[in-house]
């Protein structure tokens, strides 16, 4: 069946044209009973449609696509035990739970907190067929927080994963037999404490701080490889050489296996080159290859092969960098032309199904609303998507900032005992963070730190901005983004008080300063940092302007309260206001960016909660603004950065 574009078979979905289509080599059988969506304040439509047979059944690493996988969604056994009193694999189960979603959400079909005192529990069978020459491989899109996984009595996982937003890889071949096999995985998930990944999520739900996620909140998905097969790779474009590089990590019995690739564009072959043994490919693209950009987001497909391995994949030529313009102002430039990033904040919560998005077509809706308000960018904020997500803003075209999921209760101290303790995680997991989107086109620039959430003090931060540097030099670092700045931005001075920030000065030239931008974060705002010699001035948080949707809030209005936007809500709080005080903020930015600015971010996508400052409401059901509207609005915005008029 296809429905906008996309053509779908078996458990596997993808964009015709960008990706072959393929199907998985088994099916798995379960049964929708016992299913029912537990009670949310809101629901989305595309919630609504949400069933164990359609959870998220799209293949879920759009770049590097194997024919043999199977996925593992739907109804799975669970069971919640005391920490303190379990003494193995529960006995009996609480009933059925929805996989990907979590057992907070509604989707789930349980809707239940998890406290840290307690373990959450999963079981399900499934069908395997080890052969001599090949691995069979239990992938995990998200698990928050700590995991352990068995097959049978045996645990797979020799030291339990933690992290709440990454994704880690079992070769369960040693452990599993032909036919049926009982998958269990357990779970524990304190929220708060020393996790660094926590992002907003609260055990006190209020102002930006949301509902818990617990336990599993991806796909979980089996592929069978051969034994000797490509575990990742890296693809790094060079617009100015015409150039793309790849880089090979290989596991198995035969690491030095030669590599070939074969780059495609709709469907024709147009390059192709041989590793010979090698480790890295360069591949010479054609004369007249096309640039990827949000104003045209061309993507090539590529297959590669290793011996007896083989999948396919997809890469975008594109170049950013930062740059003086022509009348001396460091600016973003993307394919060597100066370029304005005008974008939103994107929380990417659901009210049915928090983190997890209810659908791809959900995650899309999302992005096409932005690119009709002509937004070129958005900031995806304190979360790391489903993969599916930025093949999405890839196809698309609009640019992401990526930040680094973190914890939020010691930003006024920077020196904080929590911050120190949980630094070696924070870094392993923006290792793994990076590791995982490193070669998705759309995103041009990291943001490791926000608003001195779990940021550790003048030397580790510079260290932390450092390394991403270093470690991924295709793209650029977001300075430590709304405060706690040491190199051009604000601190918090004694006493705290927000509006009351500190400047710090630049470093001398020649003295490092790691990052590219320096951030302003002002509400409503907008503002800048006095342009310079050493960092981008950019906008990276302003607005927020509140305005109420009758019907489609999460809390309804008592007394006046209960909901909030930066400022209060007088002069917006209907459309025509909403409308007209943003118009005006954008005069602003519109000054500014004639002025040096390189960029501005808006709060925000969609409401969140109790949070009522989005472009669309919460359940994604209304439109608060006239596209046509925004989008004249924004051209301005372009216009003063790339002309100066």
């Amino acid at each position: 069946m296809e429905r906008n574009g996309w053509l779908k078979c078996g458990t596997s979905s993808h964009r015709t044209g960008v990706l072959p289509v393929m199907c998985a080599c088994i099916v798995v059988a379960f049964t929708a009973s016992g299913y029912e969506k537990a009670a949310s304040p809101l629901t989305t439509e595309w919630g609504a449609a949400v069933t164990p047979e359609n959870a998220w059944r799209s293949y879920p690493r759009p770049q590097m696509v194997r024919e043999r996988w199977t996925n593992l969604n739907g109804l799975w056994d669970y069971a919640v035990t005391s920490v303190t009193n379990t003494s193995g694999r529960p006995k009996k189960w609480d009933g059925k739970i929805l996989v990907p979603f979590s057992i907070e959400s509604a989707l789930s079909g349980v809707g239940r907190l998890l406290n840290p005192d307690e373990f959450l529990w999963y079981t399900r069978t499934i069908k395997c067929n080890p052969r001599p020459g090949e691995r069979i491989l239990l992938h995990f899109g998200a698990v928050d927080f700590r995991t352990m996984v068995f097959i049978g009595h045996n645990e797979v996982t020799d030291v339990p994963h933690e992290g709440g937003q990454n994704p880690f890889t079992l070769d369960i071949t040693d452990y599993v037999k032909k036919g049926d096999n009982e998958l269990t995985v357990c779970v524990w998930d304190p929220t708060e404490d020393f996790i660094n990944s926590r992002g907003k999520q609260s055990f006190k739900p209020r102002g930006c701080f949301y509902t818990r996620v617990s336990g599993i909140w991806q796909t979980v998905w089996i592929e069978t490889v051969p034994e000797t097969h490509v575990e990742s790779y890296r693809c790094v474009t060079d617009i100015d050489k015409g150039e793309v590089r790849f880089n090979f990590d290989i596991a198995g019995s035969e690491p030095d296996e030669d590599v070939e690739i074969t780059v495609f564009d709709d469907g024709r072959k147009i390059a192709s080159a041989e590793g010979d043994g090698d480790r890295m490919v360069t591949v010479k693209m054609p004369d007249g290859f096309k640039l990827w950009s949000p104003e045209s987001p061309h993507l090539y497909t590529f297959n590669v092969k290793c011996g007896d391995d083989s999948f396919s994949g997809y890469f975008g030529m594109r170049k950013i960098e930062k740059r003086k313009d022509a009348k001396g102002f460091l600016r973003f430039f993307l394919n060597n032309k100066p370029y304005f990033l005008m974008g939103t904040l994107d929380q990417g919560w659901w009210p049915d199904g928090l983190l997890t998005p209810p659908s791809e077509e959900a995650m899309e809706y999302d992005v096409r609303i932005l690119k009709d308000c002509g937004y070129n960018t958005l900031r995806k904020h304190i979360k790391v998507e489903p993969l599916q997500y930025y093949a999405c803003c890839d196809r698309l075209g609009i640019l992401v900032i990526q930040d680094l999921p973190s914890g939020t209760d010691s930003y006024k101290d920077p020196m904080g005992s929590k911050v120190l303790a949980r630094y070696h995680l924070q870094r392993k997991e923006l290792k793994g963070m990076m590791d995982t989107l490193r070669n998705i086109p759309s995103i041009v620039m990291w943001c490791p730190y926000n608003e001195g959430w779990s940021q550790p003090g003048e030397f580790l931060t510079h260290q932390t901005l450092d390394f991403v540097r270093r470690y991924d030099s295709s793209r650029l670092v977001n300075g430590p983004s709304g405060c706690w700045d040491w190199e051009g931005g604000h601190l918090l001075p004694k006493g705290w008080k927000w509006e009351n920030r500190v400047e710090t000065k630049h470093k001398p030239i020649g003295e490092c300063e790691a990052a590219d931008t320096v951030d302003m974060h002002l509400y409503r705002g907008p503002a800048m940092f006095a342009v310079n010699d050493r960092r981008i001035s950019f906008l990276g948080e302003y607005g927020g302007l509140g305005h109420p949707v009758a019907g489609h809030l999460w809390k309804e209005f008592k007394d006046g309260k209960g909901n909030w936007g930066y400022g209060g809500i007088e002069d917006t709080k209907t459309k025509e206001g909403l409308e007209k005080t943003y118009l005006a903020l954008l005069d602003k930015v519109a000054d500014m960016a004639k002025n040096g600015l390189g960029g501005a971010i808006y709060t925000q996508t969609t409401d969140v909660e109790v949070e009522i400052n989005g472009i669309l409401t919460y359940d994604r059901k209304v439109v608060k603004f006239t596209p046509e509207n925004l989008k004249a609005g924004h051209e301005r915005v372009f216009r003063n950065a790339t002309m100066g008029k």
